[in-house]
C-alpha cells in the first residue's frame, strides 16, 4: 500500500484494521491503519479518520502512540502510527492478574502525564480504556486510539448528532452518557474506571447490556477498591476514587493534579519499600519451599522458590543415586567374590592317597 509493505494484521477496530508493516523508505517497522474498504464511501467515517490522524499529529508526547503519515493509497485512507511492542493493560490484566500497587502507580504516573498534555492541546480522547492503555516491553505506557477525539477548534467538525453517545460503555463518565459537553474531566474519570479494572481485575460496573452499564455510571455506587484490594496503599485507594467521582467538578481537575498526588504516594512507596523487601525475606525463611507462594504478591518471589526447590531435589537425587550405585556395586562385588580355598582352624585335613 504505498510505501508500506503489508507484512501481517494485527486487530480490528469499529473503523479500520491494523497491519503491521514497513515503511520502505526509512525501513523501519510501523503500525498501519486502514480505514475500512466499506467505509471509505461514507463522508463521516473518512472525517473522523482524519480527526483521528489530526488529534494524533498535534500530540507529541513520550507517552502517547506517535503518528508519522496520513494519507489515500490504492483507493484507501491510511495512517501509519509508531508500532508499539508489548500488550495492552486488558491483556496485562487477564494474563497477570490485578497489578500490584507499585505497578500501578507508575502506569497511572504516565497516563496522566498524557492525558494532561492532550488536554492543553484541546483534545478530549472520549473513549480511555484498557485496551487503549499500551505497555511496551521496556515498562513505558502509550495511550492509543483517538479515533473518538473532540478537537478544540474555531469551528469544530460534528461528527455525531447531538445526544448521541460514543465511546465503550464500561467506562464511560457520566456525562458522555447523557450526552452533555465533555472536556478533559471526562478523560479523568474514564481513566479512574481503567484504574479500579487495573488494581480489582474487573471494571468496577457490570451489566447484561451496554444501557444496563451506562445507567449505573450516572446512578450506581462501585464497590470500595480497598474492599477489593485491602491490601493497596489507602491513598491509592483514594486517588481511584476522587478520578471516578460522577460530578466532574469533585474530580482530579487536570491530570498535572493527578500525576502530584501519585508523586507523593510513590515516595511513601519507597521509603516502605526496605520494610517490603525484610517482610518477603521472612516470608521466604518461613513457607516451606514445598508451599507455593501466591502468584499475585510477586512473581519474583514465586521462582526463587521454584529454582530452590528445584536444586535441592536435584541434590537428593544426585546424593541417593550416588549411594545407591556404591551399594550395587559392592553387591555384586560380594556374589561374585573368589571362594577362599585357604584352610581355616579346626578344618580336617583330606585323607592323604594311598599309595601301593
Amino acid at each position: 500500500m504505498g510505501e508500506f509493505l503489508l507484512l501481517r494484521k494485527l486487530g480490528s477496530g469499529g473503523m479500520g484494521e491494523v497491519y503491521l508493516a514497513q515503511q520502505v523508505s526509512l525501513k523501519r517497522e510501523v503500525a498501519l491503519k486502514v480505514l475500512r474498504e466499506d467505509l471509505t464511501a461514507d463522508e463521516t467515517a473518512r472525517k473522523r479518520f482524519a480527526v483521528e490522524a489530526e488529534a494524533a499529529a498535534k500530540l507529541t508526547h513520550t507517552n502517547i502512540v506517535q503518528i508519522y503519515a496520513f494519507g489515500p493509497a490504492d483507493g484507501m485512507s491510511y495512517m501509519a502510527l509508531e508500532y508499539v511492542q508489548g500488550m495492552n493493560l486488558r491483556d496485562y490484566v487477564a494474563k497477570k492478574g490485578p497489578a500490584n500497587a507499585r505497578f500501578a502507580v507508575k502506569v497511572m504516573e504516565q497516563v496522566a502525564a498524557a492525558l494532561h498534555h492532550a488536554a492543553e492541546a484541546g483534545i478530549v480522547h472520549r473513549d480511555i480504556k484498557p485496551d487503549n492503555i499500551l505497555l511496551t516491553r521496556k515498562g513505558e505506557v502509550k495511550v492509543a486510539d483517538f479515533g473518538l477525539a473532540r478537537l478544540r477548534v474555531d469551528k469544530p467538525v460534528n461528527l455525531t448528532q447531538t445526544g448521541v453517545t460514543m465511546g465503550t460503555p464500561l467506562y464511560m463518565s457520566p456525562e458522555q452518557v447523557e450526552g452533555k459537553q465533555l472536556d478533559p474531566r471526562s478523560d479523568l474519570y474514564s481513566f479512574g474506571v481503567t484504574c479500579y479494572y487495573m488494581l480489582a481485575g474487573q471494571p468496577p460496573y457490570r451489566g447484561e447490556t451496554a444501557l444496563a452499564i451506562a445507567v449505573q455510571h450516572i446512578k450506581g455506587e462501585p464497590e470500595p477498591i480497598e474492599k477489593v484490594r485491602p491490601d493497596l496503599p489507602p491513598e491509592l485507594c483514594r486517588i481511584v476514587q476522587k478520578l471516578m467521582a460522577k460530578d466532574p467538578d469533585q474530580r482530579y481537575q487536570t491530570g498535572r493534579q493527578v500525576s502530584r498526588d501519585l508523586q507523593k504516594l510513590k515516595g511513601e512507596l519507597a521509603a516502605s519499600a526496605p520494610e517490603d523487601e525484610a517482610a518477603e525475606k521472612a516470608a521466604r525463611q518461613a513457607v516451606p519451599t514445598t508451599v507455593p507462594v501466591e502468584p499475585a504478591r510477586d512473581s519474583l518471589l514465586n521462582r526463587t522458590f521454584r529454582v530452590e526447590t528445584m536444586r535441592r531435589y536435584v541434590v537428593w537425587w544426585f546424593a541417593a543415586t550416588v549411594l545407591l550405585g556404591l551399594l550395587a556395586g559392592a553387591g555384586y562385588g560380594w556374589y561374585r567374590r573368589a571362594p577362599d580355598l585357604r584352610p581355616r582352624p579346626g578344618d580336617v585335613p583330606p585323607p592323604a592317597p594311598v599309595t601301593s
